[in-house]
Parts: structure tokens; sequence; C-alpha cells
């Protein structure tokens, strides 16, 4: 079984993804940091495409995930809709629920055709850094600070040198705030109580300011300006819209879907009908490929179709077997549902983005979650051409037994309830990993 779905991916991806004449910039987290969130009293984890988080119940995995998630829906939604729709207070997103606030920064690589803007010295990275607490104004909940920075390599050469030199167990830090130095470059500034500040990103033009007060987010409320501000515009856009916390509803799935559907699959797999019907008119050899692999776990498939209901245009799956036998959509169980959405993400042209997902495997045959994980590694297989991110817990003893050491981030929890972070090559030392 791992042979044949190994070579299926290999054969039927390989052209994809080195054939392409452009290869679209990823959506990609290299690091992310938190201070006093929920169980992540410190954390500062190096990302790559694609890890899987293992770890016992209870030991920060999805807090790991919702931390990312907790990004974009504070850009997007703003703040009250960020925080309310996951506690009925902020401390009950804090460490213990002792901390009076928590911090969240994220870093990511500046898009090639954005770093050519900066003449003076190589901007590699941006990074995004929130406080969330009590204003000391009104004693309410607020944005405590809020920054866009650039950074060049020399601050990551310089971290990762100190990181060596010290234990994983340090003091926890004051604030996760970048200190001001030399070559870090702020692009968005908002402070309690003064104005929300925005740099002319080329150094040209003049710089705005604006007081959106303690709830706003400075770069949720960025000027719709891309020729002066080109990264902070990229990288409002990415965690608006392109962090992806999939939650298949299988009943869902199983009902025809509306028309005007995006052609990208939705967190929730609804529109899997409108991908696929996309896939096979636009991207034959995908779709063909896609099949391919869905063979090596399903072998009396002939062919997976769509039809669109004449009556209200709703689309649907159908999947036809080897004797002739369809199957519609409401009539497919979970597991198969499941295999067909998750599967579909390694061969979506366009698809792109941070994928969060939470044991996908639940539902799924060992060698149906076998296919699964390969097509996730194709996806993020080569840093410099990975069209997503994806980032998922499992508890699957074949996906352990599958994945190399530096896939894994092992989640293990301390004798003071915090949560840990060791890398996959010393998983031995990871108890309950």
């Amino acid at each position: 079984m791992f042979f044949s779905i190994a070579f299926a991916l290999d054969a039927s991806l390989s052209v994809m993804y080195y054939a392409s004449n452009l290869i679209q910039e990823p959506h990609m987290i290299q690091r992310l940091e938190t201070l006093y969130y929920q169980c992540l009293r410190h954390i500062e984890q190096d990302l790559a495409p694609f890890h899987m988080l293992v770890g016992a119940n209870g030991s920060g995995k999805t807090t790991f995930l919702d931390a990312i998630a907790f990004l974009g829906d504070f850009v997007r939604d703003g703040l009250d809709a960020a925080i309310y729709s996951r506690a009925s207070e902020l401390r009950d997103l804090t460490w213990h629920g002792f901390a009076d606030r928590f911090e969240i920064a994220v870093e990511l690589s500046v898009p090639a055709h954005e770093s050519n803007l900066f003449s003076d010295r190589d901007f590699s990275r941006c990074r995004y850094e929130i406080a969330i607490g009590v204003v000391e104004e009104n004693s309410d909940v607020g944005i405590l600070s809020e920054r866009v920075l650039l950074l060049t390599d020399i601050q990551r050469d310089d971290r990762a040198v100190q990181e060596s030199l010290f234990a994983v167990e340090g003091p926890t830090p004051q604030t996760l705030s970048t200190p001001r130095l030399r070559g870090v470059k702020t692009i968005v500034n908002k402070v309690p109580g003064g104005n929300d500040k925005f740099y002319d990103e080329s150094g040209a033009g003049w710089d705005p300011s604006f007081k959106l007060g303690a709830k706003r987010s400075a770069l949720g409320n960025l000027p719709e300006d891309e020729a002066r501000f080109p990264v902070a515009t990229w990288l409002k856009h990415t965690l608006s819209n392109s962090i992806h916390k999939f939650d298949l509803n299988g009943e869902r799935i199983r009902r025809p879907s509306p028309p005007g559907q995006p052609r990208n699959l939705l967190s929730d797999g609804t529109n899997l009908p409108w991908v696929v019907a996309d896939l096979k008119v636009n991207e034959p050899d995908r779709h063909a490929a896609w099949l391919a692999l869905l063979r090596t776990v399903l072998p009396g498939l002939s062919t997976v179709y769509t039809v669109v209901r004449p009556e209200d245009q709703h689309c649907y799956l159908v999947v036809k077997h080897h004797n002739d036998l369809e199957t519609p959509s409401w009539m497919l169980s979970d597991g198969t549902l499941r295999l067909l959405a998750l599967t579909l993400l390694a061969y979506v042209p366009d698809g792109d983005g941070i994928c969060l997902l939470e044991v996908p495997e639940n539902g799924l045959h060992s060698g149906a979650v076998e296919a699964v994980f390969k097509a996730f590694s194709a996806v993020a297989q080569h840093e410099d051409r990975a069209r997503a991110q994806i980032l998922t817990t499992t508890h699957s003893p074949v996906v352990l037994d599958l994945a190399d050491p530096e896939q894994l981030l092992c989640f293990v929890t301390t004798e003071t309830g915090a949560t840990e972070i060791v890398p996959g090559a010393d998983r031995g030392r990871a108890d309950g990993c």
C-alpha cells in the first residue's frame, strides 16, 4: 500500500510542481511565539511547510493552532469577535486565568517581488506582534500594542545563536515585543492612547496616522494603498484570507451545494462538488491524478463526477464504481467524504494558504490515512515551491510511522502545566509522545 500511494503521488504531482512556469509565493508562517496564551505560557517555535503535532490530550496542540487562527479572526473580524467567539471573558484565554494580558507574534517571509522595494538592506521577513489585555484608561479589554516590522537575516541569525546557548525552559520574558535594533524597520505601530501610525515602506512619502482606539486593529484598518504599503497589505490579506481552519462537516458535504461557490475548498468542505467540477473541466490531468490516488485506497472506484440539478443549479457528487454502481453524495459515508476532500487539497491548482486541521484521520481506514498524509506532505514537499502550509494534529500510529522526524512537533506538559514543544528529532525525551 505504501509503495502504490507514494508512486501515485510522485508520478502525478512531480510534473505539476516542477513544470509550472509560474510558482506562487507561499503563504507560510515561519515562526510562532506566544506569551500567556492559555496553556502556551511561552513558546517560540520555528515552522516548516508541513508539521504534524503529536502529544497527549490536553498538551496544547489545539491551542497552538488556535493562536494562529486568532490572528486571522482578529485582523479580519476585530478584537471582540476574536475573543468572544472563544471565551466569555479575557482571562479565560490567559495563562491559568491569572494573567491580565496575552501576546502572540508571527513571522513570515517577505514575498520576493516586495523585498526588492528596499535598496538599503535585505528585509527577508515581516513580523506581526499583538498584545491584548486590560487598558488602564477604562479597565476595558483592548489592544495594548500592535506592530508590523521588517526584519533582516541578521536578527534571525542572532536569535538562533541565543537560543542555542540557553535552555528551553528559561525565564519567561516580560514581552514578545522586538526591541529597537539597527536593521529593524517599523511599518505599522499602535500604542495605547496614541495614534496608529502607518509608515510609507519606500520611505519616500508621508506617513499617515489615525486614532482608531483600543478596540480596532491597526493592520485590519490599514489604508488601502498597496503602492505605499505593499508588505503590510500582503500581510493583512494573508492573515485575513489565507488562514483556513478546516472542520469538515460530513452532513453538510452530503447536501447539494448551491451555485456561486469559490473554487478553492472551503474550511467546512461544503463546496466540494464545485471544486471537483472545476478541476475536471479546467485541470483534467490533475483530476485524473486525484482519481489515481483514490484508487490506491478504493480499488473498485471508476470515477468521481458531479451533477448540477437543473431546477436550482445545486451541484452534488457521484461516485461511480467498476460494477457501474453509482452512489450520490448523500449516500456516502463520512469517511469517504473526508477522504475525497482531504486528498483533493494536493490537486487544487490555486490552493494556497495556511491550513489548520485537527485529527483528520478520524473516520478513515489506515490505508486512507496513509494516502491523506502523503498528499499533505506532497503539497508542502519543497519550501521554495510549497503551495500551502499544513499544520495538523494527529493521534494515528500509521502517521507517526510514515513521518520524518523533522515533520513532527511533540507537545508535552511540564510540571507547572505549561506546554513545551520538542522537535521530532528529540522525541525520545518527550514523555507521552
